[in-house]
């Protein structure tokens, strides 16, 4: 049986809409989701039912919990929380090292989270794309060779732009929010049968689709292509 990693970025966060929230907010840099970034998350799990997905991992950041919890809702599964999933703490982005919850404040607030999960790694601030992208990649590998089983990987742009290139070699990724990324290993190497797709969102996208070159797909992104000969890598 194949080994399917499936990675989501999360939905839409609320200081991107509100950009007056970072001024009165406890941690500016760990902003919740928006209502509409909720539905994005509730779609993601509408999505995935029926595409046997067993464990969920998620970046400590509350937009990306958040968007784990809801997704867990729906399939009924336990979500994870892995520091090696964050955000990319760019000193141009943060100013200090940002402040997240832990996961025993997460599972306090969401009851699909599991609190006891020992984090692979730890990202130091700051660090470089470069860096960001190997502790992302080396992360997801640790934790894909720990459990086999269909996994979802739900964290930041980062997350899904260097896992594919880290594993497929491409680097032509757009990363909507909750766009859809499935990568399956072929005997040939790792695959994303699904690219950054957003069909599930409908009204609710708020970025340009960047489709896959795969042949047409099912809701679980099995395609219709007898082998993947044709298929970029």
């Amino acid at each position: 049986m194949s080994r399917v990693l499936w990675l989501v970025r999360h939905g839409e966060r609320r200081d991107e809409v509100e950009p007056g929230w970072t001024e009165q907010a406890d941690r500016p840099h760990d902003p919740p989701l928006t209502e509409t970034g909720r539905r994005q998350a509730a779609r993601v799990g509408e999505r995935l039912r029926g595409c046997d997905v067993e464990t969920i991992y998620t970046s400590p950041f509350l937009r990306a919990a958040e968007t784990a919890h809801i997704v867990a809702e729906h399939l009924d599964r336990t979500v994870f929380v892995d520091h090696g999933l964050s955000e990319h703490l760019n000193a141009a982005w943060f100013d200090v090292a940002p402040s997240v919850l832990t996961p025993r404040a997460l599972a306090e607030r969401f009851d699909t989270v599991d609190p006891l999960h020992t984090s692979t790694r730890r990202p130091h601030y700051p660090e470089s794309a470069e860096e960001a992208a190997e502790r992302t990649v080396r992360a997801v590998r640790r934790l894909a060779k720990d459990d086999p089983s269909p996994t979802l990987f739900v964290g930041h742009g980062l997350t899904v732009g260097s896992v594919v290139a880290g594993f497929t070699g491409r680097t032509d990724v757009e990363t909507p929010v909750c766009g859809l990324t499935k990568l399956t290993e072929y005997p040939w190497g790792w695959e994303a049968d699904l690219l950054a797709d957003t069909s599930h969102l409908g009204e609710l996208d708020v970025a340009v689709d960047e489709a896959d070159e795969g042949g047409e797909t099912d809701e679980c992104g099995e395609t219709d292509e007898a082998d993947g000969a044709d298929t970029e890598q």
